[in-house]
């Protein structure tokens, strides 16, 4: 399973947010570029990057930030992904993110406009995954301001039919709050869907909780406030992973 760092931008800054309520936030103490940069020295090679502010405002808002996280980031180590969500709701801002990042995740767009995704994978082939944010088992839309009304399971078959890369699973309800991941929807998304590349995130405090999610089947897990505070240690986590 692979560990995914997480740094979530706003305001010019690196943070977590509680349950992504902005007006809950951990500041992360250090810049987002030289926080890329610890993460990878320290042994992680995917950066997992929201741009807080474009998921606020439906377009993408710190791309030249972005683009210096990711600068940051490789030049530590080669082989080092970059994926950027928040925002990203037009073919178009997705190309722009994808000038600067390795994958586009996408969000309220995928679940909300049915052949958005397949239009984004046959442009960009390999290289859009989308997050499926929950709760109370409903999905979580515009910066988890609101509900859907689809069913999450039938939400996930089709945009992996509709060929996204990986499909990231943020129960946002324990999202920034060290409580532990969802382990029963997560299992029972590995079970329905068992070929798909799966990412948990939310909630993940402990190594105990990375060994959790391995045994679950996840391909990988993005962690955020856990590596902030010392919870997690990144060389930790990376080799107990291994």
């Amino acid at each position: 399973m692979e560990l995914i760092c997480a740094i979530d931008l706003l305001d010019g800054g690196a943070l977590r947010l509680v349950q992504g309520d902005y007006d809950r936030r951990i500041p992360a103490g250090i810049d987002a570029p030289a926080l890329s940069a610890r993460f990878v020295s320290a042994g992680c090679r995917r950066i997992h990057v929201v741009d807080l502010a474009g998921a606020r405002a439906g377009r993408p808002m710190q791309l030249s930030l972005v683009a210096e996280v990711a600068g940051s980031a490789r030049s530590e180590a080669e082989g080092v992904a970059v994926e950027l969500g928040g925002g990203l709701r037009t073919e178009d801002d997705v190309a722009e993110a994808l000038s600067v990042v390795d994958d586009a995740i996408l969000g309220t767009a995928a679940v909300e406009r049915p052949g958005f995704v397949a239009a984004c994978a046959r442009r960009f082939p390999g290289r859009i995954g989308v997050s499926l944010d929950l709760r109370s088992g409903r999905a979580a839309l515009d910066g988890w301001s609101r509900a859907g009304d689809e069913e999450p399971m039938r939400i996930a078959a089709r945009l992996l039919d509709e060929g996204a890369s990986r499909l990231i699973v943020t129960e946002t309800s324990r999202d920034g709050t060290l409580a532990g991941p969802d382990l029963e929807a997560l299992s029972g998304l590995r079970a329905a869907f068992p070929d798909a590349t799966l990412v948990a995130a939310g909630g993940v405090g402990s190594l105990d909780d990375l060994r959790a999610l391995d045994a679950v089947g996840v391909d990988g897990a993005v962690v955020g406030l856990a590596l902030l505070t010392g919870a997690v240690e990144v060389a930790e986590a990376v080799a107990a992973l291994a």
